[in-house]
């Protein structure tokens, strides 16, 4: 069990099958969602390919098989993913440690990210790394502490 909060110290909570990045909402602090973890064990092993889910492994992130990744919460057991070579590549991502963050790269989508926007209260999503990094522009790098 992990939890993440983006640089800027959102932190990530499921509102109508969707994770989305929020600080304070009417004075309340919002504890976070709980994401399970595992490791996608039919892909390189040095890239720390990971496998996120939230309630209880019982929905997992996927980025779709399309032209360009479309990020969502598809009903499928995290334990089913981590069984199955087939079906578990567009559920993967590359944990990446920068120091005290990490950043996470969609396996079936090289160079594309999991991000939240500067906003409060928006989706996490997948970009594709910019340029330049400016302050105004998608947020990649996450604090992905485990539960206590």
């Amino acid at each position: 069990c992990f939890r993440m909060k983006d640089a800027t110290l959102k932190v990530l909570y499921l509102q109508d099958n969707q994770l989305q990045a929020g600080a304070l909402q009417a004075g309340k602090v919002i504890k976070g969602e709980e994401i399970s973890v595992v490791p996608n064990r039919y892909l390189d092993a040095k890239l720390s390919p990971v496998i996120l889910g939230v309630q209880g492994g019982s929905q997992c992130l996927s980025c779709g098989m399309e032209q360009e990744p479309t990020l969502k919460l598809e009903p499928v057991n995290i334990m089913e993913l981590y069984h199955s070579a087939e079906e578990s590549k567009r559920f993967t991502f590359y944990r990446r440690d920068t120091g005290l963050t990490s950043s996470f790269e969609v396996a079936a989508y090289p160079g594309w990210f999991l991000c939240t926007m500067p906003e409060v209260d928006q989706p996490l999503r997948v970009t594709q790394l910019p340029k330049d990094t400016s302050l105004d522009g998608p947020i990649t790098d996450f604090y992905f502490q485990q539960c206590d």
